[in-house]
């Protein structure tokens, strides 16, 4: 008997089979897959690190005595059917354990890699067992903290890098670095230089997502582009949430940035936070002012409830000035995104567009129907939508990432 898994890199962002040879024809086995020290960015942040992941199949061995795991029928288990990382994208946390979040950068590990273990049993005895590696960051990628006046980041680049595009990652809501950084490990791994930033929740840092200033992307701007690893031309930045709101504010001052990815946008400027409370106060700031904010409405708050969808009503100077960005645009979103009416935004955001004078820039949009406001890299478990089928949040967390990638690499 062997387990052997099949894939084009050992990237986790790139799928994978199990395939087993060796079996009796036509006998149905148990395949339990365990994932381990793995870091899943669609995970509550303070889910314990050493908590195990677990999903489990019942597959049914062909004439030669072969199970693949992305072809082979799942009769029952975790999923059911034939879905190419069904196995992998159901695994699921084995216990709800919950751990202290460490408040120092320097103290917050860069969980770069996991071990897939894979068991092969029939009637509950064990018959193999195989590990395998996936990784984030490679080892061929360098890390290096950094510590500016208003914000807190993660460098990371190829070893010997040169010239090479660079990508600002922002995080939402959440703060910290730990999405951002799962995000730039990815992107340093296909070939960029990447700096996840923390503009909140960091000791050293705002404790709120309230008045933050623009001088944090400033900042980090302005290092890159002098770094010999990068090609200070070509400077992008993606943000998820209200990092992709700061991130259109962003490319919106600083045409410096060529390229910007928006996963779940804001069109405008919406009110800061204090914990899960609004602020009175405007999320960002940009030279000691305050810039003109949408208040939170708790009109709006009960219609969103009543009607089951989020509404928003923007103040007209709220709007992001996306007609003055001087570079390369791509939208993502949901067509039912949860939090707030990503769609509208989204068109919204084109309609400002369109008002431009130049159309030396591309602009780009994917709307996704089958997921909500939680697109993240793709086939990484999501367990959050327990009303939407579990195929289609997998399809569209696939399609939105390589999409992502696919816009960088030809537009920066």
């Amino acid at each position: 008997m062997r387990i052997h898994l099949v894939s084009q890199d050992n990237l986790a962002d790139s799928p994978f089979d199990i395939q087993i040879s060796g079996l009796e024809a036509n006998v149905t086995y148990l395949v339990r897959m365990t994932l381990v020290d793995y870091y899943n960015i669609n995970a509550p942040m303070d889910l314990e690190a050493t908590v195990p992941w677990q999903s489990q199949g019942i597959y049914t061995a062909d004439e030669l005595g072969q199970i693949s795991v992305n072809k082979t029928y799942c009769q029952t288990g975790s999923y059911q059917g034939q879905v190419e990382m069904g196995l992998f994208f159901n695994s699921k946390p084995t216990e709800n354990k919950r751990m202290s979040l460490q408040s120092n950068l320097s103290d917050i590990p860069l969980r770069d890699s996991f071990e897939i273990q894979v068991e092969l049993l029939k009637n509950e005895e064990a018959l193999e067992k195989a590990r395998f590696k996936r990784y984030y960051q490679t080892p061929q990628i360098r890390h290096e903290e950094l510590h500016f006046s208003k914000a807190q980041a993660r460098l990371f680049y190829p070893e010997r890098a040169k010239n090479l595009p660079a990508i600002i990652v922002l995080s939402g809501s959440d703060g910290r670095i730990e999405k951002a950084q799962n995000i730039a490990q990815i992107l340093a791994s296909r070939g960029f230089v990447t700096m996840a930033v923390a503009y909140f929740g960091l000791e050293g840092l705002p404790k709120d997502l309230d008045r933050i200033d623009l001088d944090s992307i400033e900042k980090a701007l302005s290092y890159l582009a002098c770094l010999p690893q990068v090609d200070g031309e070509r400077i992008g930045i993606y943000g998820r949430s209200k990092g992709a709101e700061l991130a259109l504010l962003a490319v919106s001052f600083f045409p410096e940035l060529k390229c910007l990815v928006v996963n779940s946008p804001s069109c405008a400027v919406l009110e800061g936070m204090k914990g899960y409370r609004n602020s009175g106060h405007s999320s960002w700031t940009y030279r000691g002012k305050e810039l003109p904010y949408t208040k939170f409405s708790f009109k709006d708050f009960i219609m969103s409830k009543l009607l089951r969808r989020p509404q928003i009503h923007y103040q007209t100077d709220s709007y992001i000035p996306v007609e003055k960005i001087q570079g390369h645009l791509f939208l993502i979103g949901a067509e039912k995104d949860e939090i707030w009416p990503t769609y509208e935004s989204i068109e919204k955001i084109e309609e400002r567009w369109k008002r431009r004078g130049t159309s030396a820039y591309k602009l780009k949009k994917l709307i996704l129907k089958s997921s909500g406001h939680m697109l993240t890299l793709a086939y990484q478990p999501n367990s959050r939508y327990k009303k939407l089928a579990w195929k289609g949040v997998l399809a569209d967390s696939v399609k939105s990432w390589q999409a992502t990638v696919e816009f960088f690499k030809r537009y920066l």
